[in-house]
């Protein structure tokens, strides 16, 4: 198998595509260009912005509340406040026929150049 080129995202983003291949499914790279509640995002090589409603977040990338309870202790609510802003690079998933999104995660990079 021949090495693949590119940041740890885009090998992964080329190593699905290659072993997950699904004609109706594809797998893309994006930046956020307007934070929530107005959400905005570029799909890399698109010319064009998707508006909020061409695409679906991951519950883990928004501001949410989750029930918890730690050491058999009371319930607790705990607020996640670490919602996408501009400039994020996310993972997004292209499908009936890249009409609809999804956007599957951040993306972090801790590549330092030398």
């Amino acid at each position: 198998m021949a090495r693949l080129e590119g940041s740890g995202a885009s090998r992964l983003v080329k190593l699905i595509q290659m072993h997950g291949k699904n004609d109706s499914i594809s797998i893309c790279l994006a930046t956020i260009t307007a934070a929530p509640p107005s959400i905005k995002l570029k799909v890399d090589g698109d010319k064009f912005e998707l508006e909020s409603d061409d695409f679906e977040v991951a519950e883990h990338l928004t501001k949410h509340t989750r029930q918890v309870k730690i050491a058999g202790g009371a319930t607790q609510s705990l607020a996640f406040q670490d919602e996408l802003k501009v400039g994020d690079r996310v993972i997004v998933l292209s499908y009936n026929n890249d009409q609809r999104y999804f956007v599957m995660d951040r993306i972090v990079s801790y590549y330092v150049e030398t």
